[in-house]
């Protein structure tokens, strides 16, 4: 029994037959020959071009990664155990490492966590070298081990900064951060986010509530984009005088005031593009004055986006009735109610105060008053207009682009609009819209979607346009998403 078990065995593992060998030999040799070619070819890729590939595949990494991130609870914590591009590309080959480590740029992209080291940041500082303008995130909202040592490793190259975010819930005054930056200069700081949730009550006690400019008062003259959210815009304000965009980010309830809204806003006589969430006032304490038509002077401004959710929605037509910006050619407003810009709306001098006018943006907002679109036609001449000799009158006959959700449903609705459009001279040519799937379109509508192709250029959009206009992926503005 044994040995007939022990013959049966050895028949089924009978060697492959040489045939089949020399197949697989040819396979092996040609995989070889694949490999070294391959290997050939990334070796002799031009170290300037092989740079701005690594430089390329870092940003577009940065992006994906915050952009899955909003959508993966517990992305955060994962993505920090993830090596990061300029690491990989480090450890491919010996000439892509010695590219890698020569790159100094590369290495400038610093981020404190709850994952991070000392002795990592030593290394990335060191790679990118003595000059190279560094971008900061430090992210304190966890503990971190070590934090002093590495807020003192930051803080050494504050000559170096040229971007730095924080995200931290409360300042304290055993392990200051912010505060850090009192009688201090950044000479090369272009872009600064604070964003800090609470300040304990040591610390409260020394801050300098009352001073105007708070933090960087020796000087940040390259400071161009500021995000000041929570308590930031009341505790750390550096100096704005040549500050272009600026974000008000209110997330607690502690209220500006009118008279510190303005001078915030008038002590930025650059400012282009500026950004409002949230109540500036507490009516209980203070009022918006009721003489304030063009109180607010912002002659550079061209882009406003504004969100007031809550009770105070009125100061939606308080702003606009207050700044005076000639220039202003986007306007985006979320969640604003039906209501809510009638006094505005209704201004004898609505119509010329934003002359140039040509883009505006309702975020979750279902207007359905034919009178108030009226309303809103007189106030935007030259965005929103009745068409003369049209029966009912068409708004934005100027309009060229069309970007909005559809759902199926809205499909038949979507046509009826650009035929008539059509009709009247006033045609659409671009429609760019979300929130439609391939596999939720049946026969008719899909009739209907390739009329659409046939007649626009139609485009899909997964996320929010990028503001201001043209700017670059930004993971901190997540309000207005």
């Amino acid at each position: 029994m044994s040995a007939t078990s022990t013959t049966t065995t050895n028949k089924r593992v009978q060697a492959p037959t040489t045939s089949v060998f020399r197949m697989n030999s040819a396979d092996v040799t040609s995989d070889l020959r694949r490999r070294s070619q391959t290997r050939d070819y990334i070796c002799n890729i031009p170290p300037e071009l092989l740079a701005a590939i690594f430089q390329t595949a870092q940003r577009a990494s940065e992006v994906d990664d915050r952009r899955l991130g909003e959508e993966e609870e517990d992305f955060a914590p994962r993505c920090a155990l993830q090596t990061r591009v300029e690491v990989l590309v480090s450890h491919v080959n010996v000439y892509w490492r010695d590219v890698a480590l020569n790159t100094r740029v590369l290495w400038r992209y610093i981020n404190v966590g709850p994952h991070e080291s000392a002795d990592k940041i030593r290394v990335y500082m060191a790679r990118s070298g003595p000059c190279t303008p560094l971008h900061l995130r430090l992210d304190l909202r966890e503990a971190i081990p070590a934090l002093t040592e590495i807020l003192d490793l930051v803080f050494q190259q504050l000559d170096r900064w040229e971007r730095f975010i924080i995200h931290s819930n409360i300042e304290t005054s055993k392990i200051p951060v912010v505060s850090r930056l009192y009688d201090t200069c950044a000479p090369s700081l272009e872009h600064l986010g604070l964003c800090i949730h609470d300040i304990d009550s040591e610390n409260l006690a020394s801050v300098r509530r009352t001073d105007f400019e708070q933090i960087l008062t020796q000087g940040c003259p390259r400071l161009t984009v500021l995000r000041l959210r929570g308590l930031s815009m009341h505790f750390f304000r550096p100096p704005l005088s040549n500050v272009t965009t600026l974000y008000l980010e209110q997330t607690r309830g502690l209220f500006l005031g009118y008279q510190c809204f303005k001078n915030l806003l008038t002590a930025a006589p650059a400012l282009a593009h500026l950004s409002i969430h949230d109540t500036i006032i507490d009516e209980w304490e203070d009022s918006w004055p009721v003489d304030s038509v063009d109180d607010i002077p912002l002659p550079n401004l061209v882009a406003l986006r504004l969100s007031i959710p809550g009770t105070l929605q009125h100061i939606f037509s308080d702003i606009l009735i207050s700044i005076s910006a000639p220039r202003l050619i986007s306007l985006v407003l979320k969640e604003v109610g039906q209501i809510h810009l009638d006094r505005f709306l209704q201004l004898p001098a609505a119509s010329t105060k934003f002359p140039v006018l040509s883009s505006l943006t309702f975020c979750d907002f279902d207007y359905q008053s034919a009178e108030r679109l009226a309303l809103m036609c007189a106030a935007f001449p030259n965005s929103i207009a009745s068409v003369p000799g049209s029966p009912d009158g068409e708004p934005w006959p100027g309009l060229q682009t069309l970007s909005t959700n559809l759902d199926p449903d809205d499909l038949q609705l979507t046509r009826d609009a650009v035929e008539r459009r059509q009709r009247i001279g006033c045609p659409l040519r671009f429609l760019c819209v979300s929130g439609i799937e391939e596999e939720e379109i049946d026969e008719d509508e899909e009739e209907i979607w390739e009329w659409l192709e046939e007649n626009l250029t139609v485009e899909r959009f997964e996320t929010v346009e990028r503001w201001p206009p043209g700017s670059e992926y930004d993971p901190d503005d997540t309000l207005f998403t």
